[in-house]
């Protein structure tokens, strides 16, 4: 589009309303040339500025002119167009620049607001997940110390066992040997108690067993000094047993 501003002074008083509109381009298809058409109208009102100031008018880009003075085609707060002045036009402008501004920076600060919220969502998200990672590896080493304690107790009570059923043999062991001490002291005891045997020659002689046992030679056995068959009912080559 192209915006032109026609301007015509008339005794200085005449107004200049300029229409800006689109180039329109015609092609004569006998000659192929090209004809360009402006689409500018500029018109001479007879009156000020400020007279038009407050009425309506067709369209936002439209621009009237006095001089270096100017009159716009803008819309009110009810959203109609009229024409204004260059001063209700500034603060106009400004205004739209303001709330465009002030809209940028509210968009601005919902960004920043939604970032930082994204930011403390993951944050707290990654917080809660080593939260229960540190969790895990807790329970993780209370498992392993309790498998652990379990298996020193069991080695312990196994160690203890080993060590009872030990020291349970070594008394029966002992028990034993005692025992064996005084089966052997009774059985040197009783030796000793029995009348000593006469020395046995070659050519002893007994008249019967109870000679032989008023001796203490008793039992004898065949080839002993003293034995004789007679001696030996049995024939089992052992006499007076």
């Amino acid at each position: 589009m192209s915006r032109g501003i026609v301007g015509k002074s008339i005794a200085g008083v005449v107004l200049a309303l300029t229409l800006v509109g689109c180039s329109m381009a015609t092609a004569d298809p006998g000659n192929g040339d090209t004809l360009l058409e402006e689409a500018a109208v500029a018109e001479t009102l007879p009156a000020d500025l400020a007279s038009h100031v407050g009425q309506s008018c067709e369209f936002d880009y439209q621009v009237m002119t006095q001089g270096a003075a100017n009159n716009y085609c803008d819309a009110d707060s009810t959203g109609a167009l009229v024409w204004v002045d260059q001063d209700a036009h500034d603060r106009a402008e400004a205004d739209l620049a303001s709330a465009r501004e002030a809209e940028a920076q509210k968009v601005a600060e919902a960004k920043k607001k939604a970032n930082e919220a994204a930011a403390a969502t993951a944050k707290a998200a990654a917080d809660a997940k080593k939260k229960k990672a540190a969790a895990a590896e807790k329970a993780a080493a209370e498992t392993k110390k309790k498998a652990a304690a379990a298996k020193a107790e069991a080695t312990a009570k196994a160690k203890a066992t080993r060590k009872a059923a030990d020291a349970q043999a070594a008394k029966v062991r002992e028990q034993e040997a005692k025992s064996a001490r005084a089966a052997e002291k009774a059985r040197e005891k009783k030796e000793s108690a029995k009348p000593k045997a006469p020395k046995v020659t070659a050519n002893t002689y007994y008249k019967n067993c109870t000679a032989v046992r008023n001796a203490g030679a008793d039992p004898i056995y065949k080839g002993d000094p003293g034995y004789s068959r007679k001696l030996d009912r049995d024939g089992d080559g052992v006499a007076c047993e």
